[in-house]
């Protein structure tokens, strides 16, 4: 595959997105020397889904793969079994082999909604890790002091706590650093909160006698409603969302993230995004573009055509008060109460969350249009609206 060093396309690549890169400078460099580079993609997989945040990363890999470089993906089946702690405060739970086997398939298939297949290869870090002596990891762990491994905020904030750190941990970073070592990768990718894993892998490789990867450093995506995006908060939107349900999520973005989510997740010019900031600023509405931006992810992970349907779809349910097509129906027994009815359908998480939408007003029997005020309500055949975009049926 031709290897393309247009310096503007190289240029947009590297600023497009990027917190920061281990060295911009020697990057550019390469990338404009027409050899074909090595991009490695380090993972745990220990949930069995994508959003949006991970497609930040995975957008960039494809970047680089349009310039005509090559991928390797990482499953990170050794060290899953450690843990990374990167971002966490506490000792993260352990994960077994026959979990992650269990979900790198579906991790997989998401993870290639994003990435060109065909310039990845996929491999298993156990492949080289499995077969380290005790010696091997006595000389990789000479290559960092603890002071280096306390510097990490996330284990000092534990430390000045006194909440406890496995030795293991600290081992993480050095078998991220021994992966960029075993494949000589030339360039590594993270979010910001792995920027210390890669540059473990810059600083081992010289010991074995191999050039030191480039690490970028890409920003963090922030969740649907302006927070730091987790899993607890659910203000994420999954890859493997339907282009109903993405294209509904995404018009429920908060409008202060909107220009994030156009310059990490689409592709859209930044020249072409500036001017929608500036319409804002002048009082445009921003619904506008918050409709644009949902057409473009839609569109990339589904389809144009599926990307229409489901802009006619949200135009017909939400702005003019209707029922989707797709709402999900169930058959309830008599005097089962409303509540039950929406936690069995996984419409609502709990019952807090049941009561706290009750107290807003926002659930409707769509059949009376009616706000339920009681949280004991009983489950009527009709249709209800829960918040802004969930719908049940009950038959």
């Amino acid at each position: 595959m031709k290897v393309i060093t247009d310096e503007k396309k190289i240029d947009e690549v590297l600023a497009r997105g990027v917190h920061e890169v281990f060295t911009k400078e020697e990057l550019r460099k390469k990338l404009l020397s027409g050899k074909q580079l090595h991009f490695k993609l380090g993972t745990d997989v220990t949930g069995s889904f994508l959003h949006l945040g991970h497609s930040v990363i995975h957008r960039k890999l494809r970047d680089f793969q349009e310039l005509g470089h090559k991928v390797t993906l990482i499953i990170g089946d050794f060290t899953t079994l450690v843990g990374d702690h990167s971002d966490k405060v506490d000792m993260r739970e352990e994960t077994t082999l026959k979990d992650v086997k269990k979900m790198e398939k579906s991790y997989q298939d998401q993870f290639f909604k994003t990435v060109i297949k065909s310039q990845t290869k996929v491999r298993h870090n156990s492949e080289w890790l499995k077969n380290l002596n005790f010696n091997d990891v006595i000389g990789l762990a000479k290559q960092f002091t603890l002071a280096q491994m306390l510097d990490r905020q996330s284990f000092m904030l534990r430390y000045k706590a006194g909440k406890e750190i496995g030795l293991d941990e600290f081992m993480y970073p050095l078998m991220q650093g021994y992966d960029s070592v075993a494949l000589k990768c030339d360039v590594e990718l993270g979010g910001t909160d792995q920027t210390f894993n890669l540059l473990a892998g810059r600083h081992i490789m010289p010991s074995f006698g191999i050039d030191p990867q480039c690490a970028v450093v890409m920003k963090l995506l922030l969740g649907s409603d302006g927070r730091p995006m987790g899993k607890s908060l659910k203000n994420f939107i999954p890859i493997s969302s339907s282009n109903i349900e993405m294209y509904g999520q995404i018009m429920s973005i908060v409008d202060s993230v909107i220009f994030d989510y156009f310059e990490l997740v689409t592709r859209a010019p930044m020249a072409e995004i500036e001017k929608m900031k500036q319409a804002v600023a002048l009082g445009e509405n921003p619904m506008t573009f918050k409709k644009k931006l949902a057409k473009e992810i839609v569109s990339f992970y589904h389809g144009e055509k599926k990307a229409k349907e489901a802009e006619e779809n949200f135009i017909n349910t939400f702005a003019k008060g209707g029922i989707p097509e797709d709402v999900l129906q169930v058959s309830v027994k008599d005097d089962m109460k409303l509540v039950d009815v929406l936690l069995s359908g996984k419409i609502v998480s709990s019952k807090t969350e049941f009561r706290r939408l009750v107290g807003e007003g926002a659930v409707t029997d769509m059949d009376k249009n009616e706000k339920i005020k009681d949280t004991e309500a009983k489950a009527l055949k009709t249709v209800y609206k829960i918040g802004k975009h969930r719908f049940i049926k009950i038959k």
